[in-house]
Order: structure tokens, then C-alpha cells, then sequence
């Protein structure tokens, strides 16, 4: 009954709108975006598409829909009534066209074919049944134009046809169209909510325009326009990507007690009761327990060379190690040189082990250093040349003897803690464990048994964090200072001392080099030629902390290199997260950064930085006027694959520059016509009262 009211309304004038156009083409979403204020997102609108229609009674049942359909337009007070229709050819919509005052012609700019139905069939039909109403064409989806269009088809329908890139129509396709018919042509895009309006208020005016011409009468509709113009919609910029990183490789902890139970670069050689010997390595037991840093630092400081790698103790079991094994054994040694020991010496135990090496007096094993006065549990300590069981070389081995009472055991148990810094719940031996630990000084590792004696493990949680961060600055400190290290990497700009040991665990790279055939695995100097020390000093620094450091002042495009280099891509990621906040620092206080970003795009593309490289392409292509008008020689010398995705990718994009070409060349003209049109009026004036009599 309300509706029907706006009929008897003075001065409002209702409005039959009618709606047509293929199926799919965004007819109802269209409707239901002007008569309901109806929003989706733009997979949504794909994905969920059904051929339907918008019932015209919404208008009877639906107060919000009634209130919505009123509006103003050039000072006249309209009701519009929007008409859904059957895209189906062969359907019947002769009931839709029955005193309509406008039509809505649709077509989408991602189907050719329904632009192609505007001309062969929609606009013959609308003549047809109402030769008198005027049309507006409309190019529907436009966010198509510049959408994802790989997301896109993955968002629709299993079945729908998968819109191509060669699908989407230029604004000037549409034009060419609405030219051609002699009617207004407007774009529009529900997911973006542009072109809404100007599409039904158009259509309002021209619908007013084509009455005021029959019913003269009516002096309130002498100010409507004609159908204005539409100004090219601008897409919004993409936002920039996101540097993912992935996870923190969750391995390393495994690894190490791998390397325990495998030791390959060992150092250390325990000797427990029943001579059961036990390898090990001094930089994880050193950065995991006091005593055994105190121990071991105590070593380096009686024989300091020993430390550094550098002893001529050393240099001889390398020289040894080198040499090859067929000579006869039989032989004579040399003066100043060391033949193979017979191969009886060379039998390795049931221990996996080779006897102390009898090479004579030029490698005579020293004198044992008693420690039972400095610490329980501890015999004493000496070094002397051992063969590593697992790589069989020749190398210097710290032999550390127990004590009887630290049982076999439980103390393979306790180092299995130190490496990886968990204890299994259900260790059979815990009095054991729990007796070495209390021996040996290690109360974190006692309290942790004694919590899962009394059945509170879940306090452990706290112990082991606090164990780590322990263990890590530790870490960081025998990595500055060098300690306890066994290979030293010759560098461009000088040398950086670490381990072995962390490394192997760390990155595989190194464990193919140090645990290989290849020669750097038995020597503790390794030539490293095209890296400089602060680059490599933040790769040893991610490979014992697991994080990039952020007090070195690093060229992110040298640590890329070296990271993808060592087969690092946690490393690579958090590099290209590094150098992304520096640019848009740098960006942000004004400093210009375009060359900068040219220069890194095609760099990080080699380097596997593909992070790096898309958000290097997405600047450029989002600042494309403004670095080609500097840079054009370096835009020119990228890779055709580059110049290819800047011309795709561009903002703004090319037909958005031609279509505000067009915009601003029509509205120019449009306006010289309105002052021509007024000079003629104002001249039609003057005449008339100038050819008036006069008035007495």
C-alpha cells in the first residue's frame, strides 16, 4: 500500500527500470548492490553466483528496500523501481518491458561474447518492445581488469569457464559499442563499489529527459542534465608482500645428539671404568656445563696452541694423515719424517678405537695432568693423537679419564643432556644419573631428575629454557673470542675462527665439506675466496644462534649471496626481511630508494631471494612513473622477462592513463559545448525582448 503511494506523490516521479543482459554477467549483483546495499568480496561474487532473478516485489515487502529506491537527482525527487531479468535468450521478458522507462544493459568485460549479444540480440529486443526507451550500456566487473586472475579461477565454480587474460576488454571496446548505438556507456564494479551510482542516476536522468520531452508540462524537470560523464575509475594500489619466514628448522637439536652417537671432528675421549671409552665434543660440553668449560679452559691455558688449533703437535698428525698408506712398512723412516705405524698399531678395538699411536719420540704422548685434586670424578687429562672412528683420520683428541664411580650409562645420559638439552621422563637409571650430575656440578640436571622423581616434569619446561639461554650465550661468546675453536676460515678481508661441530649440526653444506672426502675436512685452515669477514661473521652468527644479528651494519645483497651459497634459505629470509625494512626506512625519511631497488631486483632473482625480487617489483611497478622518468636506460637493460611484468603490473595502469585521456578530451569538449549552447540561449533572449513592442 506505501508503494503504491509514490504514484499519488506530487513531484515524485517513479522510475521503471528494466535490467538485461547475458547470464553471469553481474545483472543482480548489480541490482541487489543499489536496491539492498548488498557487499560481498570479490571470491565470494565468483564463487557463489547462481542464475537467478531479484524479485520486483521487494519493493511491497521490504521497507529498506522501499526507503533505498528514493533519491534526488538534479533536484527532482525519483522512486526507482529496478526490473531483474532472465538472461536465457530463449526466455520470455515481454512482461519486463511493459512500460519501462529506462533500460540497463549489461555485459561483462571478462566475457567477449556478451558484448558481441549487446548488438546481435539485447539492444534489437529492447527496440522491439519498447522502441522509445532510452538504453545505458554498462561494462560489469570491472575489478576484473586488474584482479589476480589465477586466484580468481582457483575462487570459482569447479565447473565455470576460466576467465584469460585475452578475455578482459578495454574500456574502449565497450565505447567503440555505445558509440556505435548511439547511448551513454559506464563501468561499474560491485566488489569495489564503484560505479554504482553513476550507472542508476544516469539512467534516472536519461529516463527524466526522455518524459520531460512528453510531458513538457511539468516545469520541475527543466533542470535535468543529460547523462553526465563518468570518470575512469582508478584500481587501488596493491599492497606490498609480505617476507614470509618460514619456520626455524626444528633439526639441529637432533642433530646433535646424531653427533654425539656418530662423533665425527671429536676432541674429546672419555675413559670410564673397564676402559669403555665415549667420544665427544669440547664446544658442546663447554657452553653446557660450567665444570667442563672450566676444564677445558683450563687446558687451553697449559697449552694455548692446542686451543688455537695451530700446535706442531698437530701440524705433524696432519702431515701424518696426508700421507699416503702403500708405502712399504717395511721401510726406513726418513730423518724428519713419520712413516705409518705397523699395521698392528693400526687395528682399531672392539671399541672402535685405535691404541695410543707409538710414533716414537717426535709424537710422544705427554704426561698425564691429575685432576682428583681439582674436581670428583675427574682422574686426569692429556692429549694425545687418537683416529677419528667415524671419518678414520688421524687428529688430536683431549682424553679425559673418569673416575670409577661415574658409571658408563648414566653418563652416556648426561652428555646426551648437554648436546640437546632434553632428558627423557623415562630414564631407567635416574639414581644413577642423578649421583654423576651432583658429582660433576650440574644441579640444573639434578633438579630436573628429581622434579620427575616426584612427578612434577612439567617444572623441567622452565630449566630447559633457562638452559638454552645459557648454552647460547655462551655460544656467542666463544664464537667473538674464538675459544675452544678447531678451524680457522681465511677470508678476503681477514679470518674468523669456529667449530666444527656446530657447524656439521647447523647447515648441511658444512657437513658435506667437514664430514666429506674433501680436503678442508682435514685441515684447520679453509680458504673461503670471495667473502668478507662481516658477511660471514652473520652467517656463523645465525648458524650458533639461529638468528640474524641485528648490530651489523651488513650489505644484505652480500649475506643473500652467501646464504644461498651455503643452502641456507631460513637465512636467505631473514635476510630479505633485513634489507625490505631498510628500503622502506629509508623510504619513509625521504631518502630515494629507486636505484637502490633496481639494483637489488635482478640480483635477488639469482640469488634465489624471490621474496626480495617480488617486493622489488611491486616498488617499481607501483612508482613506475616516477623511476622511468630517472631510470629509464636501467628499466631498458632489465631481462625481457622483467620489462614484460612492469607493462603488466604498472600503476597506474596504461588503459586507466588512456582512458583519463579520454575522459578529460570528452569533458573538455562537452564543456565548450555547454558555453556555446548558453551563448546561443543568452542570444535567443536578447532577440526575443529586443523584437518585443514596446509597453506603453
Amino acid at each position: 500500500m506505501e508503494a503504491d503511494m509514490d504514484y499519488e506523490r506530487p513531484n515524485v516521479e517513479t522510475i521503471k527500470c528494466v535490467v538485461v543482459g547475458d547470464n553471469a554477467v553481474g545483472k543482480t549483483r548489480l541490482i541487489c548492490a543499489r536496491a539492498c546495499n548488498t557487499t560481498l568480496t570479490q571470491y565470494q561474487l565468483l564463487a557463489t553466483h547462481v542464475p537467478t532473478v531479484w524479485a520486483i516485489d521487494q519493493y511491497r515487502v521490504c521497507q529498506e528496500v522501499l526507503e533505498r529506491s528514493r533519491d534526488v537527482v538534479d533536484e527532482v525527487s525519483v522512486s526507482l523501481r529496478l526490473w531483474d531479468t532472465f538472461g536465457d535468450h530463449h526466455n520470455d521478458r515481454r512482461f519486463a518491458y511493459g512500460r519501462s522507462d529506462v533500460a540497463v544493459l549489461c555485459f561483462s568485460i571478462a566475457n567477449p561474447n556478451s558484448l558481441n549479444h549487446v548488438k546481435t540480440m539485447w539492444y534489437q529486443e529492447i527496440k522491439h518492445f519498447c522502441p522509445r526507451t532510452p538504453v545505458i550500456l554498462v561494462g560489469c566487473q570491472l575489478d576484473l581488469r586488474y584482479a589476480d586472475l589465477e586466484a580468481v579461477n582457483r575462487a570459482r565454480r569447479p565447473l565455470a569457464r576460466p576467465i584469460k587474460k585475452e578475455d578482459i576488454l578495454p574500456p574502449e571496446k565497450g565505447r567503440e559499442v555505445a558509440k556505435e548505438l548511439g547511448i551513454p556507456y559506464y563501468e561499474t564494479s560491485v566488489f569495489d563499489q564503484f560505479g554504482i551510482k553513476d550507472v542508476f542516476d544516469n539512467a534516472i536522468r536519461a529516463a527524466l529527459i526522455s518524459r520531460r520531452h512528453l510531458q513538457f508540462w511539468k516545469s520541475h524537470l527543466k533542470k535535468v542534465q543529460k547523462p553526465l560523464l563518468q570518470a575512469p575509475f582508478l584500481p587501488p594500489k596493491a599492497p606490498p608482500p609480505v617476507i614470509k619466514i618460514p619456520e626455524c628448522p626444528t633439526t639441529w637439536t637432533n642433530e646433535a645428539a646424531c653427533l654425539l652417537n656418530n662423533p665425527l671432528c671429536a676432541d674429546v675421549l672419555f675413559i670410564l671404568q673397564d676402559e669403555e671409552h665415549i667420544f665427544a665434543h669440547r664446544i658442546y660440553l663447554a657452553t653446557s656445563s660450567s665444570k667442563f668449560y672450566d676444564l677445558f679452559l683450563m687446558e687451553c691455558e697449559d697449552s694455548p696452541n692446542w686451543g688455537e688449533g695451530a700446535c706442531e703437535k698437530e701440524k705433524q698428525g696432519r702431515d701424518f694423515q696426508r700421507r699416503t698408506l702403500s708405502l712399504d712398512p717395511d721401510e726406513e723412516r726418513e730423518e724428519g719424517t713419520l712413516r705409518p705405524p705397523p699395521a698392528d698399531q693400526c687395528t682399531s678395538s672392539s671399541k672402535g678405537l685405535l691404541e695410543p699411536l707409538g710414533l716414537e719420540a717426535e709424537v710422544s704422548v705427554p704426561e698425564m695432568q691429575a685432576l682428583s685434586g681439582w674436581s670428583k670424578g675427574f682422574v686426569g687429562m692429556h692429549k694425545e693423537m687418537q683416529v677419528n672412528p667415524i671419518s678414520k683420520r688421524v687428529g688430536p683428541v683431549t682424553v679425559v679419564r673418569m673416575d670409577s664411580s661415574v658409571q658408563p650409562g648414566p653418563f652416556r645420559t648426561l652428555l646426551q643432556f648437554l648436546y640437546t638439552g632434553q632428558l627423557d621422563e623415562k630414564e631407567k637409571d635416574l639414581v644413577g644419573l642423578a649421583q654423576i650430575a651432583e658429582v660433576l656440578e650440574m644441579f640444573d640436571l639434578r633438579m630436573m631428575v628429581e622434579n620427575i622423581m616426584n612427578k612434577e616434569a612439567f617444572m623441567n619446561q622452565e630449566i630447559t629454557k633457562a638452559f638454552h639461554v645459557r648454552k647460547a650465550n655462551r655460544i656467542k661468546e666463544c664464537l667473538s673470542k674464538g675459544t675452544f675453536s678447531e678451524v680457522t676460515f681465511k677470508l678476503d678481508d681477514g679470518a674468523i675462527s669456529a667449530h666444527k661441530p656446530l657447524l656439521i649440526c647447523s647447515c648441511e653444506w658444512m657437513a658435506a665439506m667437514f664430514g666429506g672426502s674433501f680436503v678442508e675436512s682435514a685441515n684447520s685452515e679453509v680458504y673461503l675466496p670471495n667473502i668478507n669477514k662481516m658477511s660471514m661473521q652473520a652467517v656463523l652468527d645465525y648458524l650458533y644462534t639461529k638468528q640474524l644479528s641485528p648490530t651489523l651494519d651488513l650489505d644484505p645483497l652480500e649475506l643473500i649471496a652467501l646464504a644461498n651459497r651455503f643452502c641456507l634459505p631460513h637465512l636467505v629470509a631473514l635476510a630479505e626481511q633485513h634489507a625490505v625494512q631498510e628500503l622502506t626506512k629509508a623510504a619513509m625519511s625521504g631518502v630515494g630508494i629507486d636505484g637502490e631497488v633496481l639494483s637489488y631486483l635482478e640480483l635477488a632473482q639469482f640469488h634465489n631471494a624471490h621474496q626480495l625480487a617480488a617486493w622489488c617489483l611491486h616498488h617499481i611497478c607501483t612508482n613506475y612513473n616516477s623511476v622511468c622518468s630517472k631510470f629509464r636506460k636501467e628499466i631498458k637493460s632489465k631481462s625481457p622477462e622483467n620489462q614484460e611484468y612492469f607493462e603488466r603490473h604498472r600503476w597506474p595502469p596504461v588503459w586507466y592513463l588512456k582512458e583519463e585521456d579520454h575522459y578529460q578530451r570528452v569533458k573538455r569538449e562537452r564543456e565548450k559545448e555547454d558555453i556555446a549552447l548558453n551563448k546561443h540561449r543568452s542570444r535567443r533572449k536578447w532577440c526575443f525582448w529586443n523584437s518585443s513592442p514596446a509597453v506603453a
